[in-house]
């Protein structure tokens, strides 16, 4: 006997379940598709950024948010603003400078080498003394306590901002040749951070926000601010740079209310 079965509806239940499944793949690859688009690529310009060391952490957060934004690579070299300045000045390839101080602007501005009318603060810092977390409690109230430590790291002041201000105050304070002989000068204020952090210096003159990026540190706010010249940080556009459109909106962007709060986050002022 032959038998004849038939499937009702298996031919419709078939299309629609093919159809589904190509329309699933076809939205996903188009959000793949959409993705990479917002993702730097070989093709995409990039943004180089040469930013003082202690900003380093904050604006490194901008690297994600901001080349998903405008599909660019976004690229930074970090060091002292002195040392950074000397190397644009030398030709150094770099579409923004972003200075822990005026200092180091004013240096590439007397070569020519900055768009004038492009230089803009996008926040402001502190001095502070730090000694190593986990030593008994003191009540330390002045900045004559200094002359109790043996070893003390501060930013070289030839390199870095965070040294000029540190040696301003120290000379304004009275304090410049008391403490001489027992001052390390490194390199730049993360430097001394870290020799404070290894506990080869008994104290450290730094930024209140790189002593508060440390759980190996506690800060005293010791350093009148009337002592030393506002610390600001101004960002400004190397006027060799063909991406000034692109180096427009990076500064817009540090202006937005979203990087604010994440500067604010790190312990930065306004």
């Amino acid at each position: 006997m032959k038998w004849t079965v038939k499937f009702i509806g298996l031919n419709f239940n078939c299309n629609f379940m093919i159809n589904s499944i190509f329309i699933s793949i076809s939205l996903i690859f188009l959000m793949f598709i959409m993705s990479c688009t917002m993702l730097p690529n070989e093709d995409s310009p990039e943004l180089v950024v040469f930013s003082a060391i202690s900003f380093s952490d904050v604006i490194l957060s901008t690297q994600e948010p901001f080349q998903s934004k405008e599909n660019v690579k976004l690229s930074f070299s970090f060091s002292g603003s002195q040392v950074l300045a000397s190397q644009i000045s030398n030709g150094a390839p770099a579409d923004l400078f972003l200075s822990s101080g005026i200092a180091p602007v004013n240096y590439l501005l007397d070569k020519n080498l900055l768009f004038e009318d492009r230089i803009v603060d996008i926040a402001s810092n502190k001095l502070v003394v730090a000694i190593p977390a986990g030593q008994p409690e003191v009540n330390i109230d002045d900045i004559q306590y200094l002359l109790n430590y043996n070893r003390i790291a501060i930013a070289d002041p030839e390199y870095a901002p965070a040294g000029m201000y540190t040696k301003q105050a120290l000379e304004n304070l009275g304090l410049e040749e008391s403490l001489e002989p027992k001052i390390l000068t490194v390199t730049n204020v993360r430097a001394a951070l870290n020799y404070l952090e290894t506990k080869n210096v008994d104290a450290a003159i730094l930024y209140e926000t790189d002593a508060k990026s440390s759980n190996k540190v506690i800060s005293l706010d010791l350093i009148p601010e009337s002592s030393y010249d506002s610390i600001n940080y101004p960002i400004t556009i190397i006027n060799s740079t063909n991406k000034l459109d692109l180096a427009d909106k990076y500064i817009e962007y540090l202006l937005s209310s979203d990087f604010r709060d994440i500067l604010i986050s790190y312990g930065f002022n306004e």
